[in-house]
């Protein structure tokens, strides 16, 4: 192999090469010209290793035998973390990596049946032509080469459930407060009256379960404190059984039946550990292919799917589509050069699962929704599956305190004409006056993509067919607002003004009797959208009707997107009314343009316009932007006027800082004036102590990088490494690989991290942890000689007194060391006997603030 190594500028070269590996470093820095290598002589692997490895440069079995934790990697993905064996097979052989033969068939890589199952040292080349397995023991990486055809067929994108990471014990807390002062001036009125309100989740990770609480607090004038705890669970993952345990207060899904809160127990499948390419629904795609061909799926324009397959027929199940609908086309370019294509029309509803997927719940306990004050006791079971002729069966069976339902459906994909799916629910209630009520309802979903028109589009219609039908809810509804023979209905009157106060904190409930409890008769969503080049339109509808009611509550939407030149606008409508009788109809037109000031910050400039029947007319305009680094400061000035509030200004700025985020606004008119403050943040509490962060998610990762005070994270605005060595990714994908990285360019002098980048794949809710070597102290390149005026051997390892392995001899007897101090004695070895070792003491080094390495020639002595 020819490896031609060019020199960097000399302005750039020590910025460079201090990045680099030290022995890497070495051999480029003991060159003056262009290097070109005829072969490799040495593995690189083990400049970060340990004194087991100190030999491993200099001869062909670059590894000790003995046992090391490796992730291991199939065709580029990994599939395993295990501790792998290496081991001398024979005297005149190098060392093997030991991969049993039940081991490699769990990785999915067919072996001859007739392999003995008790081999536990698999030469994999030697059963498999084409195979290759390598290792890089610098980043304890095994990569294992098998070709498709050898290979057990999986899912796309599938990830074995031994790489998930339950993460560490831990505790957090996640808040959220903010605070409103308002003065009102209207009516010669100068009272002040101030809002605040605070919501936390908090945590505690024990192994593979979690303990979550969610709560609120407020205080509202003349209206005292309330804390207010709405949720508390504890949930696990049973990753054999794809599903999670959880008990305490959840909501159900919508699958089948509407969905609502309870409190007690619930085992269901989660379609989150399923892989991309076998969520949702897709066609089964079949074809025949002449010769060895590859396979390449289209969907809009875009390639989604690419395989190999052998002569004959193919089906693929595991095709992930980029949208819900548009039909997919198929490509099989052959061997000889010819192809063939064709396409398969492709739509689905929400219900439908692919072939041979198994979706359930089952789920026992109280009623719970936090306003209600009859809680019943129900049990719950729903179950779908994919079968084959693009067909979904489900249902499901309630059964609860005064109340009995059943639903079942069948979900079907039409081809070029859309997909469908039609279920009948069926209820037995027990009402507050005594009378028992049945009835049936029908719902109906259906959803088409007009491909080459762009156009989307979904319906969903609920008809009630009967007046004694009642969903849960509206069981529980119709028992909790009983009252004296008659109906309490509860609602919000929006002509009532808030001057410019919360809606938590001013809420302006109203109610109305009726003799009779409306519930549901119909309702029907529909969704439309039209995308014509840079431009999108879309329209919804929402329509519901009540039995033993003319009125009806109704919502119509539609809107335009588009830009032209640098401008982008947008113009929304929307037509509303409630059931009882509130009304309004609205229309607003944005325009914003973009254009550079301050040093190339960008800024954006905006014009609002609007006009409701019940607001009247509103103008304003305004300025936003960013600041600093990874746009961490926000601002914004928005002035205008309005029917209701006058001549109305607003000037807002916002901070993301790595221990939380804040935001204030003030905003003034002839009316009132309002000033707020918003802070959000976590506290995560680990074994090494506790670590402020930015608002928390569900699944967190917690990175350790001891004395990288101020190295920040990647695609983690305004997050670094604080002064106890870690910081907080907020946010990580459950069941997927992430991509933890440090940002190289923030390493400073005196700081070496041997590896930034890493991956890792957390479950559900963990809070895991990824460590990053980090070695503090000076950089040197030494020009090394023995005292007898001898270069010492090439690949030789240089320990510290702790026996942390600091650098490798390279070539000439340059040896480029990190994370060193003044006046250390360092060893170098190259082998285990007295006369294969000899010791450097280091002269006082002067520190240095640029990023680098400093030169010096030293003598090798024996000790």
């Amino acid at each position: 192999m020819i490896v031609a190594i060019t020199r960097p500028p000399a302005d750039d070269r020590k910025r460079h090469i201090s990045s680099l590996s030290p022995i890497v470093a070495a051999i480029l820095l003991s060159l003056n010209s262009t290097l070109v290598l005829a072969e490799e002589t040495f593995n690189t692997a083990f400049i970060h290793g340990d004194a087991s490895a100190v030999n491993a440069l200099t001869s062909v079995d670059n590894i000790l035998p003995g046992s090391y934790p490796f992730d291991i990697f199939l065709n580029g993905q990994q599939v395993d973390h295990r501790s792998v064996e290496f081991r001398k097979v024979a005297a005149d052989k190098p060392v093997q990596l030991c991969l049993s033969s039940e081991q490699y068939r769990e990785y999915g890589i067919r072996l001859d049946a007739a392999q003995d199952e008790k081999t536990d040292c698999v030469d994999l080349a030697s059963q498999i032509t084409g195979a290759q397995v390598t290792y890089d023991a610098g980043i304890q990486k095994v990569d294992i080469s098998v070709p498709q055809i050898f290979l057990i067929p999986m899912a796309q994108g599938s990830i074995p459930t031994r790489v998930y990471d339950d993460g560490i014990n831990a505790g957090f807390i996640n808040y959220n407060f903010s605070a409103t002062r308002n003065r009102n001036h209207a009516g010669g009125l100068n009272g002040a009256s101030n809002y605040y309100y605070l919501s936390t989740n908090s945590g505690v990770n024990l192994g593979r379960w979690r303990l979550r609480n969610d709560a609120s607090w407020q205080k509202q004038p003349n209206g005292g404190n309330r804390w207010k705890p709405f949720a508390s669970w504890l949930e696990t993952d049973i990753a054999p059984l794809r599903s999670r345990l959880q008990v305490g207060q959840r909501s159900t899904s919508n699958q089948v039946f509407d969905s609502f809160q309870f409190r007690g127990v619930q085992l269901a499948s989660i379609p989150e550990m399923l892989p991309d390419s076998l969520r949702g629904y897709a066609p089964v795609v079949h074809g025949v292919a002449r010769t060895n061909a590859r396979i390449e799926v289209r969907q809009n324009g875009y390639t989604v799917y690419s395989t190999n397959v052998a002569p004959g027929p193919f089906a693929l199940s595991d095709i992930y589509p980029s949208t819900s609908s548009g039909n997919l086309v198929v490509t099989v370019f052959e061997a000889d050069g010819s192809k063939q294509s064709f396409s398969v029309p492709f739509s689905s509803v929400p219900n439908m699962l692919r072939e041979g997927i198994w979706d359930y719940s089952l789920t026992a306990g109280k009623y719970q929704n936090g306003s209600s004050s009859w809680q019943p006791r129900f049990i719950q079971g729903t179950l779908s599956h994919g079968m084959k002729y693009d067909i979904t069966p489900y249902g499901g069976v309630l059964l609860a305190d005064h109340y009995r339902s059943a639903v079942l459906g069948m979900g079907k994909s039409l081809g070029n004409f859309g997909a469908v799916s039609f279920d009948s629910a069926w209820s037995d209630t027990d009402l507050s006056n005594g009378d028992n009520k049945q009835g049936n309802s029908f719902r109906l979903l259906y959803a088409k993509s007009l491909n080459e028109m762009g156009t989307e589009f979904r319906i969903a219609g609920y008809r009630y067919s009967t007046s004694g039908y009642y969903d849960f809810n509206d069981m529980v509804s119709e028992r909790a607002n009983y009252e004296n023979g008659r109906y309490r209905n509860e609602y919000h009157d929006n002509a009532d003004g808030g001057d410019g106060i919360p809606d938590w904190a001013n809420p302006q409930h109203k109610y109305y009797y009726t003799g009779r409890y409306n519930n549901k008769r119909q309702r029907v969503d529909m969704t439309i959208s039209q995308n014509i080049g840079p431009v999108s339109l879309y329209t919804t509808l929402s329509n519901q009707s009540y039995w033993g009611s003319e009125q009806r509550e109704r919502t119509l939407q539609a809107g335009v997107n588009g830009m032209v030149g640098k401008i982008s606008y947008g113009v929304f409508l929307q037509d509303s009314r409630s059931n009882y009788g509130d009304k309004d109809r609205s229309i607003a037109l944005n325009l914003s343009m973009p254009f550079s000031a301050f040093g190339g910050n960008q800024l954006n400039t905006n014009l609002n316009l609007s006009h409701s029947r019940q607001s009247g007319d509103s103008v304003s305009s305004g300025v936003s932007g960013t600041l600093l680094d990874d746009n961490r400061l926000n601002y914004g000035l928005q002035t205008g006027h309005s029917r209701a509030g006058g001549e109305t200004s607003s000037l807002n700025s916002g901070y993301m800082g790595s221990m939380g985020n804040i935001d204030m606004g003030y905003a003034w008119s002839g009316n009132y004036q309002q000033s707020s403050l918003n802070l959000a943040g976590g506290a995560l509490a680990h074994s090494g102590g506790i670590t402020l962060s930015q608002p928390l998610q569900n699944t967190i990762v917690l990175v350790q990088a001891k004395n990288a005070q101020g190295v920040r994270l990647e695609n983690q605005a305004g997050v670094a490494i604080n002064r106890a060595g870690y910081a907080v990714m907020n946010s990580a994908m459950p069941y997927r690989h992430n991509r933890v990285a440090l940002r190289t360019e923030d390493i400073g002098a005196g700081l070496d991290i041997p590896m930034a980048v890493k991956d890792i794949v957390p479950t559900q809710g963990a809070i895991s942890r990824v460590t990053f070597e980090t070695r503090s102290g000076q950089s040197l390149l030494i020009h090394l000689q023995s005292a007898e005026g001898n270069l010492p051997t090439i690949g030789a390892a240089v320990f510290n007194a702790d026996g942390g392995n600091v650098g490798t001899v390279g070539t000439n007897g340059s040896t480029y060391v990190s994370g060193i101090s003044s006046n250390e004695r360092l060893q170098v070895k190259w082998g285990e006997g007295a006369a294969q070792r000899c010791w450097i003491t280091l002269p006082t080094i002067q520190a240095s603030t640029k990023a680098g390495y400093q030169e010096l020639s030293l003598t090798c002595r024996p000790k």
